[in-house]
């Protein structure tokens, strides 16, 4: 094991970032073995912040290039950081070109690969081993993320938000974007990429809007599925019921993974579940199974607007979006 020294963190000590980022495109060539990942950032700085060098975080990253409003520029990259010590006054973009080794990620944080399929959990930290950026919960940004690869090998591309385009491209390969019209810290990013068969069903929120409800897994296993599609809808309409709170997406889907190494993640429109969490057969489930599948399912879901909408400052609230 490595040895790691112990850093002590100290809710007096929080201090505001000294920039925001308003917005991140992202596009991704996906592949378990090579990864290319191209973001560009809309940044400026935080009035509230100290001012200084412009620091993103990032871990395992294979950096290709950077390049501030359309111009290579001088940095560094020290301590898992990205640093340019000069940016202008104004906002500005920044274009960041890496690439990551999925295949070989074996924390089970950012983007790894789980029976042949990808997945990501960036829940606390896990965002800078995919793409450089100022990963803390207190910097929400608009994301615009779009998924190529090949179809044979990963014929469903999922990610935050809702579907606006997808189709093919040359040599097999094909597309998928998508928005979420939400800031968002970056922990809550999610990427699914692989071969998935889908439970989806049409609900109409209290308001009267028509919004498609999806649960993914691996294919043998879609008539495991009815019990967490039926505490979904359930989760929805008490939401509605009790706070008056509707589902904010035109989608909410949930993907089933066998190595998930938590037995939930809220991001946001995407929950990614430990498969024992959604999966029930009739035929041998007991009581036990599925109270976890329905309160799980419950939990998360309320996440939408309470830890993904209003979300913490800073991880010494976790327990304030978990408890509520």
């Amino acid at each position: 094991m490595r040895d790691q020294k112990t850093v002590t963190v100290r809710r007096a000590d929080y201090r505001p970032p000294d920039y925001l980022i308003d917005r991140i495109e992202l596009t991704f060539d996906l592949d378990a073995a090579a990864t290319t990942v191209d973001s560009t950032l809309t940044v400026r700085r935080n009035p509230a912040g100290s001012g200084g060098p412009l620091a993103l975080d990032g871990e395992d990253l294979r950096l290709i290039d950077v390049e501030l409003d359309g111009r290579r520029v001088d940095y560094q990259v020290a301590g898992g950081r990205l640093v340019l010590e000069r940016v202008p006054e104004q906002p500005f973009e920044l274009r960041i070109r890496s690439a990551i080794t999925p295949e070989r990620n074996t924390a089970l944080s950012g983007l790894f690969v789980s029976h042949g399929n990808l997945f990501t959990q960036c829940e606390a930290e896990g965002f800078r081993r995919i793409a450089y950026f100022i990963d803390r919960p207190d910097v929400m940004a608009t994301y615009s993320v779009t998924l190529r690869a090949d179809r044979r090998r990963y014929p469903v591309l999922l990610s935050n938000g809702n579907l606006v385009a997808s189709g093919d491209l040359p040599q097999g390969r094909h597309f998928a974007r998508w928005e979420d019209p939400f800031p968002k810290p970056s922990y809550l990013f999610a990427l699914v990429a692989g071969n998935f068969v889908c439970h989806e069903r049409r609900v109409r929120t209290r308001s009267g809007r028509e919004v498609l409800l999806q649960i993914w897994v691996d294919p043998g296993h879609l008539e495991r599925t009815g019990y967490a599609m039926q505490s979904l809808e359930r989760a929805i309409r008490w939401d509605e019921e009790r706070f008056g709170l509707e589902l904010d997406l035109d989608r909410y889907m949930i993907v089933a993974s066998h190595d998930f190494n938590m037995g939930a993640m809220e991001n946001k429109g995407l929950n990614i579940f430990n498969a024992r969490y959604v999966l029930a057969d009739p035929a041998v489930a007991t009581d036990t199974d599925y109270a976890h599948i329905e309160s799980v399912v419950a939990h998360e879901y309320f996440h939408n607007w309470t830890g993904n909408r209003v979300t913490c400052r800073d991880w010494f609230q976790l327990s304030l979006k978990e408890g509520l």
